[in-house]
């Protein structure tokens, strides 16, 4: 699924998309974490710099120039995840870069963690949420779509607060 999907839920969000998109140098990212990503976490990240949706859940995504850094906090983000799986607290899931393994793309004001299931190609890769209190929820399909799914109000928030993202959440772009 693309981001337009994302846009129609969250009509907020449209007015804040950039008219040219951020230069992220991707091969640094690919080369980094030795892999690629899909396809609509790029087009998201290049049109929509640090998605906040509801002053709840934030996208995380590398700013232009900041690329090895955002490598280096993703490298410490698999270190935990790898020593959370090792103590089988990381939901039964692996850590990346196993297949099938977790890839963290987000989290939340709680303590929530979004997450890739990183099996097959990037673009196959489907969305995992680890609620703050173990809540564990998997959803089959692209982060774009998840969103997208979660924000048009019809979804159940699966450990998530009752009321998020509410009927008409706010939006910000950092």
């Amino acid at each position: 699924m693309s981001i337009e999907s994302l846009e129609a839920a969250l009509p907020g969000l449209v007015a804040q998309r950039l008219e040219v998109p951020r230069r992220i140098d991707w091969q640094v990212l690919f080369d980094g974490l030795r892999t690629g990503l899909p396809d609509d976490y790029i087009a998201l990240a290049e049109f929509y710099p640090r998605l906040e949706i509801g002053q709840f859940l934030c996208v995380t995504s590398p700013a232009p120039g900041g690329e090895a850094e955002f490598v280096e906090g993703a490298r410490e983000d698999l270190a935990g995840a790898e020593d959370m799986a090792q103590k089988e607290m990381l939901g039964g899931y692996p850590a990346f870069p196993e297949s099938g393994g977790l890839l963290r793309w987000g989290s939340s004001i709680d303590g929530d963690e979004f997450y890739w299931r990183t099996e097959g190609q990037p673009n196959e890769w489907t969305v995992v949420v680890a609620g703050r209190n173990d809540d564990w929820f998997h959803y089959e399909g692209s982060l774009s779509s998840y969103l997208a799914w979660l924000c048009s109000g019809t979804a159940e928030p699966h450990g998530l607060p009752p009321n998020f993202p509410g009927p008409e959440p706010v939006v910000s772009v950092a």
